[in-house]
């Protein structure tokens, strides 16, 4: 006669059976694997991106915050529903119908506004599905409340603390400065490759598929599902065969890439000088107009040209200052995320006014502030 345990684990062994193999909803299929392997297994890009905007929003039980207050996405999905299309999604003309609003009312700050909108768009829809487009892809047309919010996410100068989960391993990588921004910027704004991308060598194809497999282990990290603050989180090992199956074919080599400078460059430069020059009217700090002058002389140079690669373009910052000031260097990320600050705190811009994102206080607008829980600023 079977034992008591037998009993039970027999049973147990036939309900887990019909579980695994019963049909789906429809009855079209067997229901997929669940939990953590299910997770690894069965997830898609989309998929992903759908934790990933879970986790900016909720945090996660470890105790990692997530990167909006609940005040700020009661703001972020106020502004969306305002600006939205009849499908409830935004577009290009959404988006500017929503910055000429929090711009000064004046007619040269509305002209530069108008002309950089294209790239403005761009940046946000490179933004809301990175890491899973390599750029240089099929335009995105509209954008859903989830891809608009990981989109402001990145843009209002928060990225480094959409990262939590762990220390990165890779010691020559360093997501506290904003260097891999400036490459995903440069990225967004490239042209569209003429024909096939070419790598010269094999070590160049995996050299480029590490660095997208990189930032996807990365996205994944926080997007795991965890239970609770118990739950072991799964490691960089785990977490790589799910990284390998959704890695995308490898972006093409900065060095096949340009930005044109005449349509796009400059413009955008234009639009961050005056930006930070009404920024410098509230914060008292000489950050602003620094930043300012760096511009203005990048402007200088890339002035009449008619594409800029990606050597020409990192002048916009000088490497070897990230560790004389220990990574506090400001770049053209920072006019970018002065602009976009504005859907968690409207009006910042006319008001000098923005919302401390820890305290939920009231503060003058302060261009190190947009970053204040990165380590970049502390």
């Amino acid at each position: 006669m079977s034992s008591l345990k037998d009993v039970l684990h027999n049973y147990k062994q036939r309900i887990t059976t019909a579980i695994s193999s019963s049909p789906a909803a429809d009855g079209s299929a067997p229901a997929p694997r669940t939990g953590r392997t299910g997770w690894l297994e069965n997830s898609t890009d989309d998929s992903v991106l759908s934790d990933f905007t879970h986790f900016l929003e909720k945090g996660t039980p470890k105790g990692d915050p997530p990167i909006f207050n609940k005040k700020e996405l009661k703001t972020l999905k106020k502004i969306f529903t305002a600006h939205a299309n009849s499908d409830n999604s935004w577009t290009q003309k959404s988006l500017e119908s929503y910055l000429i609003t929090q711009v000064p009312q004046d007619g040269d700050f509305k002209a530069l506004l108008t002309t950089c909108l294209p790239s403005l768009w761009v940046l946000a829809t490179y933004f809301s599905y990175w890491p899973f487009n390599t750029a240089v892809c099929t335009p995105i047309t509209s954008l859903t409340f989830p891809a608009f919010t990981r989109a402001i996410a990145f843009l209002s100068g928060r990225h480094y603390l959409m990262f939590t989960a762990w220390g990165h391993q890779d010691s020559s990588f360093n997501r506290t400065t904003d260097q891999p921004v400036l490459e995903y910027i440069f990225r967004a704004l490239a042209t569209p490759r003429q024909g096939e991308q070419k790598f010269t060598s094999s070590t160049q194809r995996k050299d480029a598929q590490a660095s997208l497999q990189r930032d996807i282990l990365d996205v994944l990290s926080v997007a795991q599902p965890l239970r609770d603050r118990n739950t072991k989180a799964l490691n960089r090992t785990e977490l790589t065969p799910a990284a390998d199956r959704l890695s995308p074919p490898a972006p093409p080599q900065l060095c096949d890439i340009t930005i044109p400078a005449t349509s796009v460059l400059v413009p955008l430069l234009d639009l961050s000088i005056a930006l930070l020059q009404q920024t410098s009217e509230f914060d008292a700090t000489p950050f602003p107009r620094t930043l300012k002058a760096k511009l203005e002389t990048a402007r200088t140079e890339v002035q009449g040209q008619e594409k800029v690669s990606f050597d020409r373009y990192t002048k916009l910052l000088d490497s070897e200052e990230w560790a004389e000031n220990h990574n506090s260097v400001y770049t053209l990320y920072d006019g970018i995320a002065v602009l976009f600050n504005t859907f968690p705190n409207p009006e910042s811009l006319k008001t000098g006014k923005t919302v401390n994102w820890v305290s939920g206080e009231e503060e003058p607008l302060y261009l190190g502030s947009l970053r204040s829980l990165g380590s970049t600023w502390t």
